[in-house]
């Protein structure tokens, strides 16, 4: 099924509105955002509008500082919204249940179809179910939750799925108001078709035709006075003009649900596309191992065996993958942009998806890779300028205490210099401490290994102590003549290749790897070498 492009970017000339409608029950890892990402970019390939809101009807589930994680990951991968949340509608929330949101992640005018929160739209479900109770399309049930608990019960005594009985059907609507006006608990529920056919049509695989005696009239208002997400999901892509309804593909089973709410309310209905799942390289659910983390943050999983908590952490606070690199990496995960493409821009990837007239997310589960998105982000972190390098991995060194909070103009440049000789070998900025320390230290840490390796060696102390001298008469500290007198040193002491410059390497950085010998040594400079070729010959001595 392929939806025609028009001058407005959506079916029938309308214009394309999307929408990531997240829970505020937990900070979203990567799985979560990648419809979110899909559903962006289809707003901004056809020119559209990409809506934040937030589902928040289930009161007893909210999570204080879920809705900042939300908006904080949403700004990290550079999907900003063009409706949704914004100063006025924070501030109307209780801080208690949502937590302090940063004002700077708020804009100051939401949008013109708000509010955009639920547990701010329950006058209009209200008016939504009440229209339905009139038109006879919906009606008040009153079992206990010990009478549903034990239908459940005996349905799985008899190996069925459980349906309910459609006991309050046909009480008439006068009596059902009475009885909740006494005080009866009740739900209201949809009246769905007994019998027959219910058709459904997704973007991606087309009709399906269920039986509706697998379906049964389903709850759109709770006994809290909330409705759940089935009835407040679809009044609000009604009311906010949704045209395109991204949505994971574990909502097919409750596909006919809704088709048939829009059909009770006679609705015209939006384009479904339900992607696919996100799962690990072992083709299981995304978990912790295989990359199930926040963008942002700290995410809390629960250990199916153990029921332990485990906090995991955000691939672009914590361990440093480039936003750029995880918005491109995510695009790819259940869908291809064609021709072998892979390293693509923000704005190539939005040119590529024209999901309109060339569908091109796949049905099969998408497999999210970390070994692939570290390959890609050190793709994206080569392509950086040494002064953007710097800045961005800044924060991991001061976070390991290699560099002041507040570093000086001549720190920073040491910092450039630093990282631009690891940038090479850098997978995520997180790396760059390991990597780096021995810079940024009085003395390296000598590895027992390479000092008995290397600097123990017979006639070592000598040959280090020559290196030394012709690098306190150097005029000019450059690589090239750094270079030059140590392999002179070398060849006065009749050494060749490997004996020449592993001694120094493990003397200057207290290591047997590292970037190159000579521009390592540049950058740390005439006094640090000479200091560390001191310590060197000492332990050579030693």
């Amino acid at each position: 099924m392929t939806l025609p492009s028009t001058a407005n970017g959506g079916p029938g000339g309308k214009r394309v509105r999307t929408r990531y409608a997240p829970s505020p029950t937990g900070n979203p890892h990567v799985g979560n955002l990648r419809t979110a990402l899909f559903s962006y970019l289809l707003a901004r390939r056809y020119g559209g509008d990409f809506l934040l809101r937030i589902e928040d009807t289930d009161q007893n589930r909210l999570k204080p500082g879920a809705l900042t994680n939300i908006l904080a990951s949403l700004r990290a991968l550079g999907m900003e919204y063009d409706e949704g949340p914004d100063v006025a509608s924070v501030a109307a929330l209780d801080a208690e249940k949502y937590g302090e949101v940063p004002r700077d992640l708020l804009p100051d005018k939401g949008g013109d179809f708000g509010p955009y929160f639920q547990s701010l739209r329950l006058p209009r479900y209200r008016e939504v179910i009440d229209r339905l109770l009139e038109d006879g399309k919906a009606y008040y049930a009153f079992e206990t939750k010990e009478e549903l608990e034990a239908m459940r019960a005996a349905a799985q005594v008899r190996g069925e799925p459980f349906l309910y009985n459609r006991r309050y059907r046909d009480l008439p609507l006068a009596e059902a108001r009475a009885r909740v006006a006494a005080g009866e608990e009740a739900v209201v529920r949809l009246k769905m078709p007994v019998e027959g056919p219910i058709r459904t049509v997704d973007y991606l695989r087309g009709e399906t035709v269920w039986d509706a005696k697998t379906q049964d009239d389903f709850i759109i208002l709770k006994g809290d006075g909330f409705p759940p997400y089935h009835l407040a999901a679809i009044v609000d892509d009604y009311d906010m003009r949704i045209s395109h309804v991204l949505r994971g593909e574990e909502w097919l089973p409750s596909f006919p649900k809704h088709v048939c709410l829009y059909e009770a309310l006679g609705w015209e209905m939006p384009v479904f596309i339900h992607t696919p799942y996100v799962l690990g390289p072992d083709r299981k659910k995304l978990a912790k191992r295989t990359g199930a983390q926040p963008v942002v943050g700290e995410l809390e999983l629960v250990n199916e065996k153990t029921k332990e908590v485990e906090v995991i952490y955000g691939y672009v606070d914590h361990e440093g993958v480039l936003p750029e690199a995880l918005f491109n990496f995510l695009s790819l995960v259940g869908w291809s942009p064609g021709e072998d493409r892979e390293v693509l821009a923000k704005a190539d990837l939005i040119e590529a998806f024209d999901e309109l007239e060339k569908p091109a997310i796949s049905r099969a589960p998408g497999i999210f890779d970390k070994e692939k998105l570290y390959w890609m982000n050190g793709v994206y972190i080569r392509s950086l300028s040494r002064e953007d390098l710097a800045e961005r991995a800044l924060p991991f060194l001061v976070k390991a205490g290699l560099v002041p909070a507040d570093p000086d103009a001549a720190t920073r440049r040491y910092v450039g210099e630093v990282i631009a000789l690891e940038q090479e070998r850098l997978t995520r900025l997180s790396e760059a401490p390991a990597a780096a320390d021995f810079f940024f230290r009085d003395l390296p840490e000598y590895q027992d290994k390479g000092v008995n390796k290397h600097l123990k060696k017979p006639g070592a102390a000598g040959y280090l102590s020559d290196v030394a001298a012709a690098y306190a008469d150097l005029s000019d500290w450059s690589v090239a003549e750094i270079e030059r007198v140590t392999r002179e040193a070398g060849a006065r002491h009749e050494r060749e290749r490997g004996d020449i410059t592993h001694p120094v390497r493990v003397a200057v950085s207290g290591r047997e790897v590292g970037p190159g010998l000579f521009e390592m040594i540049e950058v740390l400079g005439r006094d640090r070498t000479l200091r560390r070729m001191s310590r060197a010959v000492e332990l050579a001595r030693g």
